[in-house]
């Protein structure tokens, strides 16, 4: 017989968590309320949004698994009748062996739940929420009050950033990747602007410049106004959808060495706007030049010739925060057209 350990006292904890879908105005999260919890058979942590929280230890301890299923029983009963929406369970990988008994319609014994047996909130019947990789843990959700489930589901977005890196030269920083089988890969046939996806915490200007420097060696600085551009698009690997910044960023100096990532990079270059507006077409680069710079081919680009004042944009997305009491300022961003285009269309 497997066994579970027994947390021997109860507190309670503010802890991030998913909110429900039922507080989802602009107000700041409220603050879970404090109780000892005395009545509660087992340890959990109080959420944003009357959640309960339950981390499964990843050693095993001297209860019996069945034993501590009964308890988590009591804990729901309790959680259902104090006014709790959500509990959640963090179920180690080395103890996926519960996520059956934890998900099951039956009750811990086996046998077919009954309506004259134990209400619909003393069931078990927990659900998948998402699967934390870091932590190598399986989240599991139950909606504790009747009717909708307002639980959302787990993240359904990546973001990722690129770097629009331009010298005091009007130089644009460009790379190409590696395409096809690490046994027989070629250089891609486009150039493109370094980037990839965000770390955890990471803001955009520092994804920006990390990526920058991971892929190209160069160091830079973001802009004030960085974030020149965005898509918002569907589709993509394991049904998740994408979100891509594109920010202005400068480097630290003049002419400095590039030390490509040779794993991921076959090619970097300082390409001059101009030459780039001739002779590329590049989508996302091509739009931004247009739309922000005011700059297409066909243009008159003697302005934007080395020697000439770096290119600034046409319309700033100016980085502010917006602050509720108490708490650091969340970065904002607006939009602003208070620049003159440098160069116009004849």
């Amino acid at each position: 017989t497997t066994t579970i350990p027994t947390p021997t006292t109860t507190t309670t904890r503010t802890f991030a968590t998913t909110p429900s879908r039922q507080s989802s105005s602009s107000s700041s999260t409220p603050a879970p309320e404090t109780n000892t919890h005395a009545r509660c058979p087992l340890e959990f942590e109080t959420l944003p949004y009357r959640g309960a929280e339950v981390r499964i230890p990843s050693v095993r301890g001297t209860m019996p698994d069945e034993e501590w299923l009964e308890t988590l029983r009591g804990a729901v009963t309790y959680w259902s009748q104090n006014d709790y929406q959500s509990a959640w369970i963090h179920v180690p990988t080395s103890r996926a062996g519960l996520i059956e008994a934890l998900t099951r319609d039956d009750d811990v014994n086996g046998s077919a739940s009954s309506s004259s047996s134990a209400s619909e909130h003393t069931q078990l019947q927990f659900e998948v929420h998402h699967v934390n990789a870091t932590e190598q843990t399986i989240i599991l959700k139950k909606w504790l009050r009747s009717g909708e489930d307002k639980v959302p589901p787990y993240c359904t977005h990546q973001v990722g950033v690129a770097g629009l890196v331009l010298s005091d030269r009007n130089e644009l920083l460009l790379v190409k990747e590696w395409r096809g089988p690490p046994s027989n890969r070629v250089p891609s046939n486009q150039w493109k602007l370094p980037g990839g996806l965000l770390d955890a915490g990471e803001s955009l200007e520092e994804g920006c410049v990390r990526e920058v420097w991971e892929e190209t060696g160069i160091e830079c600085d973001a802009e004030d106004t960085s974030v020149l551009t965005f898509w918002h698009r569907h589709g993509l690997t394991f049904g998740k959808s994408d979100l891509y910044y594109v920010c202005l960023l400068r480097p630290q100096l003049n002419h400095p060495e590039i030390r490509m990532d040779p794993v991921e990079i076959s090619d970097v270059t300082w390409m001059p706007v101009k030459e780039f507006l001739e002779t590329q077409d590049h989508p996302l680069i091509t739009h931004i030049f247009k739309e922000v710079f005011l700059l297409e081919k066909g243009d008159d680009l003697r302005l934007v010739e080395d020697g000439m004042e770096r290119l600034q944009p046409a319309a700033d997305i100016i980085k502010g925060g917006v602050q509720w009491p108490n708490r650091d300022p969340y970065p904002t961003y607006r939009g602003s057209t208070n620049r003159i285009p440098l160069v116009k269309k004849e």
